[in-house]
C-alpha cells in the first residue's frame, strides 16, 4: 500500500490512524512515522517514531549537520534509528510502515534498504510517499501493483 499526498496533507495522520486500528485489532505493527515539528504554523522539522517501542527521535532539521534533503538535513542519528526500526519491524511485524520514501530512497540511499526489504518480505509495507514521486518510487522498487489511499481525499 502507498498513501500519497502532498506536504502537510496527513499521509503520517492517515498511518497514524490505520496502524492504530491495526495494532485494536491485535495486528502487529512496526517500522517508522516521522511527524512534523512546528514552531506556529511553520515546519522546524521532523521527528521519527518507531512504531514498535514509541521511541522517538529527532529526524530532520533547518540546520546541518545532516544529509541535505530539500530544505531539511536528515540526522545521521535519527536515520540510524529508523533503519533499525524498519529491520526489526521486517521480522517481527505484520504490517511494516516507512515515512517517508521520496528522494533518497529513489536515489538509492536513506531508508532504501529498508524499503526493499519491507518490499520482499513477510509483513505488508505501507509506504507514504508524496504524490510528486510515485512514479519515481514505483520504477525505482518494481511495484507493478500497489493500493493507493490519497490522504486527505480518501482518508
Amino acid at each position: 500500500m502507498i498513501i500519497t499526498g502532498g506536504i502537510g496533507v496527513g499521509k503520517t495522520r492517515t498511518a497514524e490512524g490505520i496502524a492504530a486500528a491495526l495494532v485494536t485489532n491485535g495486528i502487529a505493527v512496526g517500522g517508522v512515522l516521522s511527524p512534523r515539528v512546528m514552531q506556529g504554523n511553520e515546519t522546524v522539522g521532523y521527528t521519527v517514531r518507531d512504531l514498535t517501542t514509541r521511541q522517538e527521535r529527532p529526524f530532520a532539521g533547518r540546520e546541518p549537520p545532516g544529509i541535505r534533503v530539500g530544505k531539511f538535513f536528515i540526522d545521521p542519528v535519527g536515520l540510524m534509528f529508523a533503519r533499525d526500526a524498519i529491520d526489526r519491524a521486517v521480522r517481527t511485524a505484520a504490517v511494516v510502515f516507512i515515512d517517508e520514501v521520496g528522494k533518497l530512497e529513489i536515489a538509492g540511499a536513506g531508508l532504501a534498504a529498508g524499503v526493499e526489504a519491507a518490499l520482499t518480505g513477510t509483513a505488508v509495507p505501507i509506504l507514504l510517499v508524496r504524490t510528486e514521486f510515485v512514479a519515481e518510487v514505483r520504477a525505482r522498487f518494481s511495484l507493478p501493483r500497489f493500493v493507493e489511499l490519497e490522504a486527505g481525499r480518501d482518508a
